[in-house]
């Protein structure tokens, strides 16, 4: 499996959303017992807290962080080993078909290549937001400020271009019918 996967990435970049994990971990933990009663559980369109709750709260961060973690991983280690990536490939079933072994090789390193950089932008959209959520409790901070927005503009980036990419690479030559 491991071979496999670093044909798609080095697998011991794999530590970049294991620190983004551990990373959140710690700042919840770190961080709860000097909380006050009540924190920010909602930003408006401004990125300015809205909704306040309970400071036991903070874990959903956690949780949320766990299971973007796992998710990810595990769609990725599935495209991976699995022997027709065809069957995890949302396409109309006729373009699928006309992909030769070459083309199928290459859309699942570059799907996965794509996966994996999605799993660390979510990893660190959900580090940011809890770091944020902390500063805002300590009104050390007024509003989710500028980072938030790179991080939600790099997902949607990350999304157009894997589409636009496994379009293209999916694509039949010109004259050809499916």
């Amino acid at each position: 499996m491991w071979r496999k996967l670093s044909k798609c990435y080095p697998p011991h970049l794999e530590l970049i959303p294991l620190f983004l994990l551990a990373f959140t971990v710690y700042l919840a933990m770190s961080n709860y017992a000097t909380l006050p009663d009540t924190i920010p559980t909602h930003f408006n369109a401004q990125g300015i807290a809205d909704g306040w709750g309970d400071k036991n709260t903070i874990f959903i961060f956690l949780g949320l962080s766990a299971f973007i973690y796992i998710l990810f991983t595990a769609i990725n280690v599935s495209f991976t080993v699995v022997r027709d990536p065809r069957s995890m490939i949302n396409l109309p079933m006729e373009r699928k078909a006309a992909l030769n072994d070459t083309q199928v090789e290459t859309l699942r390193a570059t799907l996965n290549r794509y996966l994996f950089l999605m799993k660390i932008l979510g990893q660190g959209l959900t580090t940011y937001l809890l770091y944020i959520t902390i500063e805002v409790a300590w009104e050390r901070a007024s509003s989710l400020g500028a980072l938030f927005l790179l991080f939600m503009l790099g997902i949607l980036a990350v999304a157009v271009l894997m589409v636009w990419k496994a379009l293209r690479l999916t694509r039949t030559p010109k004259g050809a019918e499916y």
